[in-house]
């Protein structure tokens, strides 16, 4: 299993870049909820990876997500 990474620049204007990595399917669109949530910020424009029309391994889904995110 490919490891899974966030990639987040803030650029000097304020702007936040993220590119997720290694997450295919829709989980990437959790991590990007994620982010908005920590960043206090919303989507302005998004472009889909070729992972994102990969399929995930649906199994191992909500284990994944409750060991790589936690909401407090």
């Amino acid at each position: 299993m490919a490891k899974k990474q966030l990639k987040i620049k803030l650029l000097p204007n304020g702007e936040i870049k993220m590119e997720t990595v290694g997450i295919k399917g829709k989980k990437c669109l959790d991590y990007v909820k994620f982010m908005e949530l920590l960043a206090d910020a919303k989507v302005e424009k998004q472009e889909f990876t070729k992972e994102y029309y990969e399929q995930d391994d649906t199994q191992t889904y909500q284990n994944e997500i409750n060991q790589d995110i936690r909401y407090n």
